[in-house]
């Protein structure tokens, strides 16, 4: 991993790796995302680990996102979820050997994806010991990429959302596909809704060190 990379994800919560995933597992990961969101726009399908919202209009609910992606039957994510070089990549950063803990796909489909509203993923581990990776399967830039507020990470437990967000300054982080872009799970992030005719997908894999039990609390 680079040097540069890793004193920004240290300073400020965060840092992006452009290129990471080659273009052929690009394009496997795309095909298994398409049939994960086709089945439920097209085909009806409904689990509680597919999450939507219903609009006001009545019309189809949206999709946004697709929880223990690693178990929903693609062979090519479940192998991403269990080991390779994003296990690598996460090593490098943490300074330690680690262990995926979660995955999902984050969808943001045209036109009517909504923003993700401020947060934080987790606060009860320390700063710089819990990171997510974000593998970008399209561009991301005027149709909802992820924004952050660099170095929120560090702030308390306790600190308001709300007010360190509106105070800012907030940095959008632009992706390309393959682009894996790494976050401290404390950092104050979110993301804006997709008005654009280009969909928006990422997979999002936690990793922490292998021998930490991680609080439930997210």
């Amino acid at each position: 991993m680079m040097t540069s990379a890793l004193t920004e994800f240290r300073r400020d919560g965060f840092t992006e790796i452009p290129a990471f995933i080659p273009a052929s597992q690009v394009r496997a990961l795309q095909t298994s995302a398409d049939d994960l969101i086709t089945s439920f726009t097209e085909r009806g399908y409904r689990s509680e680990d597919f999450w939507f919202f219903e609009r006001p209009s009545g019309d189809a609910p949206v999709l946004y996102r697709v929880h223990n992606l690693e178990r929903q039957g693609s062979p090519v994510i479940a192998s991403l979820f269990a080991g390779g070089p994003l296990h690598g990549l996460a090593a490098d950063i943490l300074g330690a050997p680690v262990r995926s803990t979660a995955c999902a796909m984050i969808v943001k489909l045209p036109y009517v994806a909504a923003a993700v509203p401020w947060h934080r993923d987790r606060t009860s581990v320390p700063a710089h010991t819990v990171c997510n990776l974000s593998v970008f399967l399209d561009r991301s830039a005027d149709n909802g990429c992820l924004e952050f507020v660099a170095g929120s990470h560090l702030l308390p437990d306790g600190a308001d959302v709300a007010a360190v967000s509106g105070a800012g300054p907030a940095t959008a982080v632009p992706a390309q596909a393959g682009d894996v872009v790494v976050h401290d799970v404390r950092a104050v992030h979110g993301s804006r809704p997709n008005g654009t005719a280009t969909i928006r997908r990422s997979i999002v894999i936690e990793f922490a060190p292998a021998g930490l039990s991680l609080p439930r609390d997210g």
